[in-house]
């Protein structure tokens, strides 16, 4: 080992086997981790604070930031006597179960296209071919494939295999790895993925381990306790199906955000059952394979960095292959930077003129921002109006178990000093605890911090807020979801839009797209139960962030996708109609007041009767079948009907309707631009 890597391993086990070094460290970096620090502590724009982390710990775990760095670092790590590297494209997605929320952890910026597909699965793809170029044969590729994104991990978390553009691209990059000679390995994640990682792994292995050789590996945790269940499963179908298992043995990495109840009880329990699998497939027995029924190819792979473990395995394998004994090939990891120890250990464990034992170092390659930032905290800043106050509401208070995405910090944005002391006493103990602040007068240093913007002023006031110095650029990569009546997504598009691009190859002029998203909840959103309607955005809108908006605004109510043209409508017909009916309702309570009602009776009778009614109608009862069921010949209800059919009630309800909408369409229209039923013109 050379003594610069000598020294540099010894200096980082010395901090983090000392609680009083460690966490004033891990302090620090989080620290250093957090967004919009200034260049004194910003690690992309501090040479001399860069140059630090990335000669210590960054060079301790990572293979480079370049791909020039990455492939000197595997060249280097081949001289030392390893087999090879494992090399990752570190994209995942972290789930935590204790929140129900997830985090997707990129080293790459979306790739924008127009074609309408999966802009995250795209950005997986290419990320991923870029790593393969990076390593040659007798390499091993990882993959994290919770890295397609959030319709990946959607189908994973029910079971299934992922978007059909996500098994085209697995399908691409392992044609390219077998051609080359290069191994693929599935990486095992959170709980919440595994049942649909491990059955789209297993269709892999059924279709490219078909030579007597894996070149897929599915991984199984030791810890769990269904994991013996599973890999009797996959050593069946290995068996009936003729391919061989690749079986890579990990103990677990997730311990801290899976269900406690699916992992061993103690560390005991999972050390026995690590080498209790490693050992089997060795001896080629495992359960009734090897015993009763026979034992399928199989192809083992032992990361772990436990001495006692690999160590073990490998003089198990040794004795076996010099006695004649039946057993698997196997290789031994451990990750880059940790464990050297155990890693050459292995490599010394062979006789005079005898092939060493394959030990791979496992290693990830990105820059310098993606390894401090690793995991970044999502906020959301909304201007809390009649709109913007039920949603903060909804999302500031949801449980923990909840399905809207989870925010780490919110930020209200007001101007008056009045608005602040209904906050104040509103969320005081969400303020107190620091998950919520409060910004009057300087809404760009709200949006600066977040990722999620929601726009709930008063359409008036829309141009001059999104015209306010510095929002625009605050504003560039991040979601800005409009709640304002009127407001076209163009016309909002063209308030954040502050420059543009003459010379596309100068990436001066350059600048992220602020993704607008135009909806339109009402006013029932005060009581969860709005119908919020959401403009389809174009085909180039990431899925990610229009299901993010979507399960934002599912906290009001229902939500429906409306397209463009039918949105100034939706203003009226959703957004008018909550005080159409308040008016017809307010009549028929005076009226049954003048009757002799008491009005407390009155209010509570027509308040039920019309939920019952909108319980019917929904229920698919249609309105002329309602009227009818609740209308006899000569009657009281047919008599109060003629009076509303004679006075035009019909008439006046539509054309107040009409009226609504003429004027929605006006408010987001300069200079005409009618429609036929429009009630002036």
């Amino acid at each position: 080992m050379p003594t610069t890597m000598l020294l540099r391993s010894l200096f980082i086990a010395t901090v983090s086997s000392n609680k009083f070094l460690l966490i004033p460290s891990l302090h620090l970096l989080s620290f250093f981790a957090k967004p919009n620090r200034s260049f004194l502590f910003n690690v992309d724009r501090n040479p001399v604070l860069k140059s630090i982390l990335k000669r210590t710990l960054y060079n301790q775990f990572c293979a480079g930031e370049s791909e020039q760095e990455t492939k000197e670092c595997v060249r280097q790590l081949k001289d030392l006597g390893f087999k090879g590297v494992i090399l990752t494209f570190a994209k995942e997605t972290v789930f935590d179960h204790r929140s129900k929320s997830a985090d997707l952890l990129s080293s790459e910026k979306p790739v924008e296209t127009a074609v309408a597909h999966d802009a995250d699965i795209e950005t997986w793809r290419v990320g991923t071919l870029k790593t393969v170029d990076l390593i040659s044969a007798g390499d091993i590729l990882a993959l994290k494939t919770t890295g397609g994104g959030l319709n990946v991990t959607e189908a994973f978390s029910k079971g299934e295999f992922p978007p059909q553009q996500m098994l085209d691209a697995l399908d691409e990059i392992a044609v390219k790895c077998k051609q080359r000679g290069i191994q693929i390995i599935v990486d095992a994640e959170s709980q919440h993925w595994q049942k649909g990682i491990g059955r789209t792994t297993l269709e892999l292995m059924r279709k490219f381990n078909t030579d007597g050789k894996a070149v897929i590996y599915n991984t199984y945790q030791a810890y769990l306790k269904n994991t013996p269940a599973v890999l009797a499963h996959h050593m069946a179908e290995a068996e009936k199906d003729g391919f061989t298992l690749g079986l890579k043995l990990v103990r677990g990495a997730y311990i801290t955000s899976d269900d406690r109840s699916l992992i061993h009880d103690t560390k005991e329990d999972t050390d026995n059952a690590y080498n209790g699998i490693a050992q089997g497939a060795l001896r080629r027995e495992i359960g009734e394979f090897g015993k009763t029924r026979p034992f399928p190819s199989v192809n083992l792979f032992l990361a772990s960095h436990n001495r006692d473990s690999v160590l073990s395995a490998n003089k198990m394998h040794r004795h076996r292959t010099e006695a004649g004994l039946p057993t698997v090939p196997v290789a031994f990891a451990q990750l880059h930077g940790m464990s050297d120890e155990v890693s050459f250990s292995l490599l010394a464990e062979k006789g005079d003129n005898e092939v060493p034992p394959e030990v791979f170092k496992c290693t990830t390659w990105g820059s310098m921002g993606d390894f401090h930032s690793k995991k970044k905290n999502s906020s959301l800043t909304a201007s809390p109006g009649n709109l913007g106050t039920p949603i903060l509401k909804s999302l500031i208070s949801a449980p923990k178990d909840s399905q809207p995405p989870q925010f780490s910090k919110f930020f209200a944005c007001i101007h008056s000093e009045k608005s602040e002391q209904r906050l104040t006493t509103l969320f005081r103990q969400h303020i107190e605890s620091s998950k919520l602040s409060i910004f009057r007068g300087d809404n760009v240093n709200a949006v600066k911090s977040s990722t999620v913007i929601i726009l709930g002023v008063d359409p008036s006031a829309v141009e001059s807020t999104l015209r306010e110095p510095g929002l625009a650029q605050a504003l560039q990569g991040k979601l800005l979801i409009s709640v304002a009546a009127g407001w076209s997504r163009q016309n909002l598009e063209a308030l954040v839009t502050t420059t543009t691009t003459t010379n596309p190859s100068d990436k001066s002029q350059n600048q992220e797209k602020t993704w607008v998203l135009r909806t339109l909840p009402n006013i029932a959103s005060l009581v969860s139960q709005s119908l919020t309607a959401i403009e389809l955005p174009p085909p180039d809108f990431p899925p990610a962030l229009f299901k993010t908006a979507t399960a934002i605004l599912s906290t009001l109510g229902p939500t429906l996708p409306i397209p463009p043209s039918q949105m100034d409508a939706t203003t009226a017909v959703a957004g008018s109609t909550p005080a159409f009916l308040a008016i017809i309702a307010d009549a028929l309570i005076d009226a049954a007041v003048a009757t002799g009602l008491p009005r407390g009776t009155a209010q509570t009778q027509i308040y039920q009767v019309m939920a019952g009614t909108a319980a019917m109608l929904q229920s698919g009862m249609s309105t002329g079948e309602l009227r009818d069921a609740g209308t006899s010949s000569e009657g009281c209800t047919i008599a109060g009907v003629m009076v509303l059919e004679e006075g035009g009630v019909r008439g006046v309800v539509g054309k107040a309707l009409r009226e609504s909408v003429t004027v929605a369409r006006a408010m987001g229209r300069e200079g005409g631009g009618g429609h036929v039923n429009d009630t002036r013109f």
